[in-house]
């Protein structure tokens, strides 16, 4: 038989010594209820108990694995997650939050911060991301995005470009991620002036002739 709350006449849920009313919100203890409803409360008389159970809330976001964080940015899926190439390179290369404060930056200030202090090492992060999201090197704003904007503070930088050169007389793949893209610009000229300051005439001549290959070359301003 319910046991009725003595406020609104609502069934009531028993907790423990206590009752408190659903519907109106009324509660108190067991002795609080009429004599007539207390009567209900029988020992032999079978009492519903209903259990609440509240799911912890998280206290943090879930951190993505490398894995996670490769589809992300191979998808393209960064406008809502702007720090999923950030935290990718963190994933795959940790020694290079040893430099900066690493949370604090974004990819392209990460880069940067990592090229002044490890040259080679920032190559290898570019490289990274360029190998992730090589499928969008052939759309001009995301190729923009990853040659130009991506390593800004590289090529305005003062430590000399040649480390990025080197890695790509070593990886001709590399080379043709940067000189065949659909963003041809700054980055390539500047690259190719560095060749002369070397005297890269055999690496300047490849690097050439994969623009002139490019269909997306239309000349330096």
């Amino acid at each position: 038989m319910a046991i009725r709350c003595p406020h609104c006449g609502s069934s009531v849920m028993i907790r423990g010594n206590r009752w408190e009313c659903g519907w109106c919100g009324d509660f108190g203890a067991l002795s609080s209820l009429p004599a007539s409803e207390r009567a209900k409360l029988d020992d032999t008389a079978p009492v519903t108990v209903t259990v609440m159970v509240t799911e912890p809330e998280e206290d943090s976001p879930k951190k993505l694995t490398p894995e996670e964080l490769e589809v992300m940015v191979c998808g393209w899926d960064i406008v809502d997650n702007e720090d999923a190439i950030r935290d990718l390179l963190l994933a795959a290369f940790p020694e290079a939050a040893s430099y900066v404060e690493a949370d604090d930056l974004g990819a392209e200030e990460l880069l940067g911060a990592a090229y002044e202090k490890n040259p080679d090492l920032a190559v290898e992060m570019w490289r990274k991301v360029l190998d992730v999201a090589q499928g969008h090197l052939q759309e001009p704003e995301r190729a923009e995005y990853l040659l130009c904007d991506l390593m800004g503070d590289i090529w305005y930088g003062s430590i000399s470009l040649w480390f990025i050169l080197k890695a790509m007389k070593q990886d001709e793949n590399f080379a043709r991620q940067v000189f065949g893209s659909a963003y041809v610009g700054y980055p390539q000229e500047e690259l190719l002036k560095v060749c002369d300051d070397s005297g890269e005439t055999e690496l300047k001549a490849k690097l050439t002739s994969l623009l002139e290959k490019n269909p997306h070359f239309k000349g330096f301003e």
